[in-house]
């Protein structure tokens, strides 16, 4: 079917395109790459904006077992890393509905916050020296 409407189209366009010279040729391949390109571009996807995920700090803090329970709190990147007192005392269902990620290395644990990092590691770090 596909072949059958080149062959008229060609047939069609044959006095046309004899007399083209190589220029030409070009010329119409830009042209009709162009076209494809801004057709392409109008009608892309595009993507949903995801919504930032808001933490509660307060909620957080309960999670790593209280302001006492953190001895030491630093941040890389997306990365806070908690330094804690007693595992026991962090509570993971917690983390999970926050959905944090974390990960423990002795007692380091590591919380992968996406957004904010550098916010949740300040007000923690408030939250401490207000019990100290």
């Amino acid at each position: 079917m596909a072949f059958t409407a080149i062959i008229v189209i060609r047939r069609m366009l044959m006095p046309f395109l004899d007399s083209l010279t190589e220029i030409h040729y070009i010329i119409f391949g830009a042209a009709l790459l162009s076209i494809f390109i801004v057709l392409f571009l109008v009608f892309k996807k595009k993507k949903p904006k995801t919504d930032v995920q808001i933490i509660d700090v307060n909620q957080l803090l309960e999670a790593l077992g209280g302001a006492k329970n953190i001895t030491d709190l630093s941040s890389e990147h997306q990365r806070l890393k908690v330094v804690i007192k007693d595992i026991k005392r962090v509570q993971q269902d917690v983390l999970k509905a926050l959905e944090i990620p974390a990960f423990l290395k002795g007692k380091e644990l590591t919380l992968l916050i996406k957004h904010h990092t550098k916010e949740i590691l300040l007000s923690l770090t408030e939250r401490r020296k207000e019990v100290n």
